[in-house]
């Protein structure tokens, strides 16, 4: 029989009955022309549900009486609950959306997307190609491979309900049984065993003893961020005072502050909840609680995988009541090996923590046929490639350039590439694996030890413009899009011809956990370089989360850092730092231009938006740079402020200049111990307060850092002294002229 929009009622009945037998949830493709899509997909949601339903339905023009959500808006809807979910796909497909509102659909509900012809979408052009697009590559540079490859899992997955337009309805099966729920929960807050284990537990890491802390994991849809928001509602009944809820942002904890409300019986504040015995539960920016003074009673940390790891040590020292909360296979960032890369600090730190995870599903039952097609068609599963035991330190290593036409045909080969960039980055989402397969100016390299893949990199070609364009995005007029390392050069670093270089931009590199510190990064980035090198570029470089191994990494690889941003980011708590390093002679002249600004601006930097850079990241930006070297009369001061009595108010313009040239020698930490660098560094070049001075060097007040300021420039002086200053030192101070070097 031919498909007519009436013919769609009786099934959108049955779809739905049966759905809701199983439990689970169901996918519909309707596929044809856009109006023909629309009009099918109302007549299916009349057949299933009644008037009082609530269909979330992302588009441009969604129907009278959904809840509207933008094409790439479907994030918002996090921790909301629907029927049904429409995703207009003629407006757009967001990978992220996807995944996000397919979690908020309810056991009994569809999912139904509107389609071209799958046979035919990869030559549509969707809107969403626009995201991928960069300066010099429109939408018809971007590739069709992720469409693509959705499409054919849509059409040969069994469990998938598809119509064509002027074809018949395809013949369906009704799903089996699915495991049943478990049985009676006596707690009326929560909906599961393990909601209810987790609320238990939260409570004891914030009533019991003192640095036992829990992580608890889950996949989406488990009432995990509900559990956290019971949790607090209890407590805050009980004992009052403050609990702080943080992540990376904050609609990621509408959960958690709606579920705490509910138990609290009253309403939430966009980013607070107040008890009526005037307890509160507040939402504060990872960076914002890392600098408050606050000590609250508990502290809730939700999409704890999304954080860096240095931020989330941060948190465990500085609070003796704290849960971290991760979706372990989800959109937000990854949380796959999360509790395998945290667990080192926990056992450190907090030997005594819990690990609670959260299994059951809460809004359909285990085995959803809907969510295991989810994650195969955005990897949120992608796991680490396995090692093999027998491989050894000298199986032979080969690096090649990837083929992104067979990759997005090789699903094996893509979930191992793709598992590792997750692992690697705490970031990585869905729209990710698209840029993956279809960014346009990337290439992809991968490293081989033995039969292993041990390595991945994703590179970027950028750079390139006209002088006159160049120009411009020197004066910061122009700000083309996709081109982060040549634009970065020019607009931020300074160097004015630097957006007419052509860039390779590493933007992302992974090297297997069980392989690292074997030098293997460092091949995958010699093979990148000979292939930039060889395909014309200027320079190599990256932009990244600033921390002393990353800049350690790079500058292994020859990259040199040329800027440090002045904000932090506020989940990360880093500045980013933009390292490049030369590929011509050309090259070369923008790089030596670059350093010259970078050692002009960075120390004025370091005493005013930078000041709180820590000082071993300071050491680290400083090394190698060419600072003004400082005269014989700044020597004879500091000689006079090391050995002898004169004030260090009298003699700082002498000091900072001798502290900054010694500072920035690449061998300093050497010769100069660690504390009286830092002293050096906070108090001389950050000119930090005194008694923030004393308190990131560990000393007790103004007296000891003056202490060990003097003890930092007899060292300096005993290595760097010029011979007018050593005079002055065995003339005046013959008990101290022995630690001077003879000539």
């Amino acid at each position: 029989m031919t498909t007519h929009t009436a013919d769609l009622n009786p099934l959108g009945r049955a779809l739905q009955a049966d759905a809701e037998r199983a439990g689970w949830r169901r996918m519909v493709v309707l596929s044809g022309t856009p109006a023909w899509c629309r009009d099918a997909a109302r007549d299916l949601l009349s057949g299933a549900f009644t008037d009082n339903a609530t269909v979330l339905w992302a588009g441009r023009a969604p129907p009278a009486g959904t809840v509207a959500a933008a094409p790439d808006g479907l994030g918002r809807h996090l921790g909301t609950e629907m029927h049904a979910l429409v995703i207009d796909a003629f407006d757009g497909l967001d990978p992220d959306g996807l995944g996000a509102g397919v979690g908020t659909v309810r056991a009994g509900g569809l999912v139904i997307l509107l389609t071209p012809p799958l046979d035919c979408w990869r030559g549509f052009d969707d809107p969403q190609l626009a995201r991928l697009a960069v300066d010099g590559y429109d939408t018809s540079a971007v590739g069709r491979r992720f469409t693509e490859r959705l499409a054919r899992m849509l059409a040969e997955d069994p469990t998938v309900v598809r119509v064509r337009e002027g074809g018949p309805v395809a013949e369906w099966q009704a799903l089996e049984g699915a495991p049943g729920h478990p049985g009676e929960i006596d707690d009326v807050d929560c909906v599961s065993a393990d909601q209810a284990r987790a609320v238990e537990t939260v409570l004891r890491t914030a009533t019991g003893h003192r640095r036992r802390p829990t992580v608890l994991t889950a996949d989406r849809g488990r009432g995990k961020s509900a559990a956290l928001g019971i949790a607090a509602g209890r407590f805050l009944q009980e004992r009052g005072g403050t609990v702080v809820v943080t992540a990376p942002q904050r609609g990621a904890v509408d959960a958690v502050l709606h579920h705490a409300a509910r138990v609290l019986q009253t309403a939430p504040e966009r980013a607070e909840v107040h008890a009526p015995n005037g307890g509160v539960l507040r939402f504060m920016m990872p960076d914002e609680l890392a600098r408050s003074r606050e000590s609250p009673g508990l502290v809730l940390v939700d999409e704890a995988a999304a954080l860096p790891p240095h931020r989330l040590g941060q948190l465990l020292r500085e609070h003796s009541r704290i849960v971290f909360a991760t979706t372990v296979h989800g959109y937000e960032g990854s949380g796959r090996g999360f509790v395998l890369r945290f667990q080192p600090v926990l056992d450190a730190e907090t030997p005594r923590w819990r690990h609670v995870p959260l299994a059951a599903p809460v809004r359909w039952r285990q085995g959803c046929p809907v969510e295991t097609l989810l994650f195969r068609m955005l990897l949120l599963d992608a796991e680490l490639p396995g090692i093999d035991d027998a491989a050894t330190a000298s199986d032979p290593v080969v690096v090649r350039t990837l083929d992104r036409d067979a990759l997005a045909t090789d699903e094996p080969l893509l979930r191992d590439v793709f598992g590792l960039l997750v692992h690697a980055h705490y970031r990585t989402r869905p729209l990710d694996l698209r840029n993956l397969l279809d960014g346009p100016n990337l290439q992809v390299h991968l490293l081989w030890r033995g039969p292993d893949l041990a390595g991945v990199a994703m590179v970027a070609d950028e750079g390139g413009f006209e002088p006159a364009v160049a120009r411009a995005i020197w004066a910061g007029d122009r700000r083309p899009r996709g081109h982060l390392l040549p634009q970065g050069l020019a607009a931020h670093v300074g160097v004015r011809q630097g957006a007419a270089c052509r860039a390779a931009r590493v933007m992302r590199v992974a090297v297997h956990p069980r392989l690292q510190r074997q030098g293997l990064g460092l091949r995958l980035m010699e093979h990148i370089t000979e292939a930039a090198r060889g395909a014309g570029h200027d320079v190599l470089g990256a932009s990244f989360g600033a921390t002393t191994g990353l800049l350690a990494f790079w500058w292994r690889a020859g990259c040199e850092p040329l800027r440090l941003g002045v904000r932090r980011d506020a989940a990360s708590g880093t500045h980013s730092a933009l390292v490049v390093k030369a590929l011509t002679g050309h090259g070369g002249d923008l790089i030596a231009e670059g350093r010259s600004l970078f050692a002009r601006d960075l120390p004025a930097q370091l005493a005013d938006p930078l000041q709180q850079v820590e000082p071993e990241l300071a050491l680290a930006l400083l090394a190698g740079l060419a600072v003004p070297q400082p005269d014989e009369r700044d020597w004879l001061d500091a000689v006079g402020f090391a050995h002898g009595h004169r004030a260090y108010e009298v003699a700082i313009g002498a000091l900072r200049p001798i502290a900054l040239a010694a500072l920035t020698g690449r061998s300093v930490n050497e010769w100069l111990p660690a504390q009286e660098c830092h002293v050096l560094m906070v108090r001389l070049i950050q000119q930090r307060p005194w008694a923030e001075a004393a308190a990131v060097t560990g000393l007790s007040g103004r007296p000891a850092v003056v202490a060990a300021l003097r003890a930092g420039l007899r060292t300096i002086i005993a290595h760097q002294t010029p011979e007018a200053a050593r005079r002055l030192v065995q003339e005046h101070y013959p008990s101290s002229s022995t630690t001077l070097p003879t000539t």
